[in-house]
């Protein structure tokens, strides 16, 4: 592979996504339109992206507050407090009843109800204010409601019942009851790590909006949530989050290219191999995508983001210098990047895509004036009936604002396809990619280089249109390019006009200059008119796919005629150095290149035949020995193209060997 064609296309997807990433990524600041409560604003207010409104500081430290309040007390269960309280309150039992049964009784019950664990509620109000807790005992924990747990002062007036017939005194009777103390105690600490835990999991997010999401409708007054959204849209920074998917978009719009290489790879091989083929694809593209990007901020402030796209300039151009079906295909990857970075990625993708299809459709054919008006009215029609549509489905479309979006789709159809119409003529300068139109201007018996070709040369004139229907007629039955093939045919051998009575068409009336002249002297003669051609032509601005024709028209062929006789001169076994009688090249690399070579050849050897059966099978011959011999291998002409070629020019050679009457009767004409 050149280096020529590896850096071309380095430098064209290099610009391409450059080009995106400083046109179409968020900026720091993402939005920064200015508001109060109760104003209305003129257009839309859509959400470039997704974010996210936190709380304010004062009321996340009230949530923050809230939560820690909601974390239930902790309730360790001390599970060696009973065993001293037992031993402290049966000799006080027995000591103010006098019955020990009633002692054990009371024991026995008061032990049953410290294992289910008994709290002390001013304690706990302490910490909590709360009707739950979590009871901690023999390594578990267990989800309680504080109403269904002991508490002291309830099991204090218990037991205080159980001993009112005893007559004990209020004194004796506190002194008892008082011994009992809890056996659930607060565990703050474990609390602690609970509601830390809980506070970390709190999001600070109050609302999430996405992107595309219409936060102000037109002429709709801002509240005050709207204009918090607005500062806050304002205050964005690239933080990490836009950062990740700013890198997400760069590489999404890689894989795009990647895919567009890939295709002109397999699909586009002219295209792929010539470094100026690509490089004009290329720059047709990163117009458009420089142009959509710079009118979109341009227009974004005051109108917010249009759904018109300058897809139609590239759409047209690739449809022109290229092909209808390529501008489709690279219609759909423009569309498919600009629905990447649209609040309403489906409905500009879609609207993009329509519009740019039926300009690939329609503005290709650049000989016709009406191609032009055609292709806007059906661009601009196709992109608004499609916004109406989705505007009729309510699909991802501004709720209001209709008026300036029709406009714009509307017009900007004319920008593109009327800009790609004006800049046909530098772009085919700068790149050397010539239009039909171009090639049409030339392919014409009138012009100044023919008219003098037919009076110096008349026998190359006679040869080269023979060439040119050749050539014009096999292009035509195997879908090549017409015009440029008949062109070629006609142009071919411009260089003969240097010095024409060295070519044996001319020489009609005088000796042959070569019966007297070396061979190899005789052979840089003729091989010279390739080089005078192509002099001539650059001199006379034809299109570079002409001048590559007279260029290629002989590839790397022999001069077999003066070959033979340097050989025959030299004698046997000695060796004749082939460079002394070749073609410098290159070989033809287009179709129509290879096409005007094969139809030089077979009009040559052909001219002197006076039977139509001979025909077929010295055509076939030529052919077949132009193949074999490699002149044919960087052209992409398949073995059905050449059996296609094989016939058309048999046609078109038997067809001059009618039968004429033998004595037409002179004298006057039949009316």
């Amino acid at each position: 592979m050149k280096t020529r064609n590896v850096l071309s296309r380095f430098l064209v997807i290099a610009v391409f996504v450059g080009s995106f990433y400083f046109l179409f990524l968020p900026d720091r600041h993402i939005i920064d339109i200015e508001l109060s409560a109760g104003q209305t604003y003129p257009h839309d207010i859509v959400a470039p992206v997704d974010f996210s409104l936190p709380y304010g500081p004062e009321e996340f430290r009230g949530i923050q507050d809230s939560v820690l309040a909601s974390v239930p007390i902790h309730l360790r269960l001390d599970e060696t407090a009973w065993q001293p309280l037992d031993e402290r309150l049966y000799p006080r039992l027995v000591l103010a009843t006098f019955d020990s049964s009633f002692a054990r009784g009371m024991l026995l019950e008061l032990r049953e109800i410290y294992e289910e664990g008994v709290f002390d509620l001013h304690s706990v109000r302490d910490y909590y204010g709360g009707d739950r807790a979590v009871v901690l005992r023999h390594g578990e924990a267990e989800d309680r409601q504080l109403f269904d747990i002991n508490e002291i002062d309830d099991v204090r007036e218990a037991m205080a019942v159980r001993m009112g017939r005893f007559r004990l005194s209020q004194g004796e009777m506190e002194a008892i009851t008082s011994l009992l103390t809890p056996n659930l105690v607060v565990d703050d600490s474990s609390r602690k790590v609970n509601a830390e835990t809980a506070v970390a999991g709190f999001s600070n997010i109050d609302t999430t909006i996405a992107a595309g999401s219409v936060l102000l409708e037109a002429g709709q007054p801002a509240s005050t949530r709207t204009v918090a959204f607005l500062e806050h849209l304002k205050n964005t920074e690239l933080d990490g989050r836009n950062l990740r998917h700013g890198a997400g978009l760069i590489l999404i719009v890689m894989i795009v290219s990647g895919i567009i290489l890939y295709y002109v790879h397999d699909i586009m091989p002219d295209t792929w191999a010539a470094s100026n083929r690509f490089l004009l694809l290329g720059v047709i593209w990163v117009l458009s995508l420089a142009a959509t990007g710079t009118m979109w901020l341009a227009l974004r402030e005051s109108i917010g983001y249009p759904y018109a796209t300058l897809v139609t300039f590239g759409a047209a151009m690739t449809s022109i210098f290229f092909h209808r079906r390529h501008a489709i295909f690279m219609t759909l990857m423009f569309s498919l990047v600009m629905g990447l970075v649209h609040p309403h990625p489906f409905s500009v993708a879609l609207i993009g895509s329509v519009s740019g299809i039926l300009t690939a459709m329609t503005a290709w054919n650049v000989r016709q004036r009406s191609s032009v008006p055609l292709s806007i009215g059906l661009a601009a029609g196709g992109g608004i009936g499609v916004f109406l549509l989705l505007k009729l489905l309510d699909t991802s479309l501004y709720s209001t604002g209709m008026t300036g979006d029709i406009l714009g789709l509307a017009f900007v159809p004319v920008i593109g396809i009327g800009s790609a119409n004006a800049l046909l003529f530098l772009f085919e300068r700068l790149f050397g990619v010539f239009t039909a139109l171009s090639i049409d201007e030339v392919n014409k018996t009138d012009h100044p280089l023919l008219r003098r070709m037919r009076e110096v040369a008349p026998g190359t004139w006679n040869h080269s249109q023979t060439v040119a229907e050749l050539a014009g007629r096999a292009a035509s039955a195997i879908g090549a390019w017409e015009s440029l093939a008949s062109a070629g045919g006609y142009f071919h051998d411009i260089g003969k006009m240097v010095r024409p009575e060295i070519f044996i068409e001319n020489q009609m009336k005088v000796d042959n200059p070569h019966d007297s002249l070396d061979p190899r002297v005789s052979a840089r003669m003729i091989i010279a008119h390739v080089r005078d051609g192509v002099a001539m032509a650059e001199k006379a601005k034809l299109p570079r796919a002409v001048i590559d024709i007279i260029e290629q028209h002989h590839g790397t062929s022999l001069a077999r005629f003066f070959y033979n006789r340097a050989a025959a001169a030299a004698g046997e076994g000695v060796e004749v150095d082939r460079a002394d009688f070749s073609y410098p090249g290159p070989r033809p690399s287009t179709i129509e290149a290879a096409l005007v070579m094969l139809a030089d050849q077979v009009a040559s050897v052909t001219k002197n035949l006076t039977s139509p059966e001979e025909v077929g099978d010295l055509v076939a011959r030529v052919v077949d020995e132009k193949d074999l011999e490699g002149e044919l291998d960087e052209c992409h002409l398949t073995r059905r193209n050449l059996k296609t070629v094989v016939r058309v020019f048999t046609s078109v050679l038997e067809s001059r060997f009618h039968k004429r009457v033998a004595d037409y009767p002179m004298g006057d004409t039949v009316g």
